[in-house]
């Protein structure tokens, strides 16, 4: 797993430990067959989750979000539900009110599919459009929208009860998260609404979508270590032809190529965290979270499929658990971007700089 800093031991391990002592197996599984537990975000939010990015002047601790991907790791590896990354992100960025699920309705998730997706657009104070995929909007106390206005993008904080936001639940194979369509016919949008316009607004998207990239390479991070640590136990068990399956050659090169890819996976997702962190005026945060997502996007996929593979006919039923990590992987793999879209950005931004980073 993605090592540690001691101030990431003292973030993450108090974590576990509730994880280990709240999250039990069967309490895991109707987890898992129900999408999440309001209650169980609750008691993490008592914990001070989201609390931990949100800066000092706004009542928070002002923690990194450098120093909280080690979190997003135990979260992919533990698998557990729930709008988490959200409760780090927005309000590390964004002037969230206290105590508040957010949600956040935004059309680049995808590029490959954007004018499938939708967009809201904003012109003399009206907003009108349709966002087809939100993460966890039906259940959110506040909505942050991303959208588009006459002096270029804008991001809104909406009331999650407003009924003028249409959200119609969305069928999901996704075992830990819950989605809905955004339909907005017209709705008025006051001054007190409006977060950031223009470049302020851009730079806020920026930073926000790149920090959405990263944390989700690290949630299938974990995942992956997850299911390398799993498949190498089963196969070092399970018995043929009178010989652990683990001890035959065939096995042994998939099994050696999940760890590779989920190593060099942990690896890129554990330099990209220390760049950012480290990093000078002009880093390109951007180029390097997209090159992470886009490695974990094609190597968590690769490293779940292997799993199942080696672990046989047991690995295809719903009563084993592995279902439920390559479900999750395939739609943390396209969320904002698998490796095929983003490597076409990767290459663009490489001909466009002419500088190779």
């Amino acid at each position: 797993m993605m090592s540690l800093t001691a101030a990431d031991v003292d973030l993450v391990t108090p974590i576990r430990e509730f994880f280990d002592r709240r999250v039990t197996s069967d309490y895991h599984h109707a987890l898992l067959s129900g999408g999440w537990d309001p209650e169980l975000m609750a008691e993490l939010d008592d914990l001070g989750w989201s609390e931990l990015t949100r800066p000092e002047n706004r009542g928070g601790l002002g923690i990194d979000l450098t120093a909280v991907a080690g979190l997003i790791v135990l979260v992919g590896d533990r698998l557990i539900p729930g709008p988490l990354v959200e409760q780090l992100i927005l309000p590390a960025y964004l002037d969230i009110p206290d105590g508040s699920l957010v949600a956040f309705a935004d059309p680049a998730v995808t590029l490959d599919w954007a004018s499938s997706i939708g967009s809201v657009h904003m012109e003399s104070g009206q907003i009108q459009g349709t966002i087809e995929l939100v993460r966890f909007g039906a259940e959110a106390d506040s909505l942050v929208l991303a959208v588009d206005g006459p002096d270029g993008p804008a991001l809104l904080l909406l009331p999650g009860s407003d009924p003028a936001l249409a959200l119609t639940p969305i069928t999901s194979s996704d075992p830990t998260s819950q989605y809905v369509r955004l339909e907005i016919a017209s709705r008025t949008v006051t001054d007190a609404e409006i977060l950031a316009t223009g470049t302020e607004a851009a730079t806020l998207l920026r930073q926000i979508r790149a920090w959405f990239r990263l944390l989700t390479a690290c949630e299938i991070s974990g995942i992956a270590r997850r299911m390398l640590e799993k498949t190498v136990e089963y196969v070092a068990q399970r018995q043929q032809f009178g010989k652990p399956v683990g001890s035959f050659q065939a096995v042994k090169h998939i099994a050696a190529s999940m760890a590779q890819a989920a190593i060099s996976m942990e690896a890129l997702c554990e330099a990209t965290v220390s760049d950012i962190s480290s990093a000078e005026v002009d880093f390109d945060i951007e180029m390097a979270t997209w090159t992470a997502k886009a490695y974990a996007a094609g190597a968590g996929r690769q490293v779940v499929e292997d799993a199942l593979q080696l672990h046989g006919g047991i690995g295809f039923t719903t009563e084993y658990d592995l279902h439920w990590y390559y479900r999750r992987v395939l739609a943390l793999r396209t969320w904002y971007g698998d490796e095929h879209e983003l490597h076409a950005l990767i290459g663009s931004r490489r001909l466009t700089d002419g500088v190779d980073r």
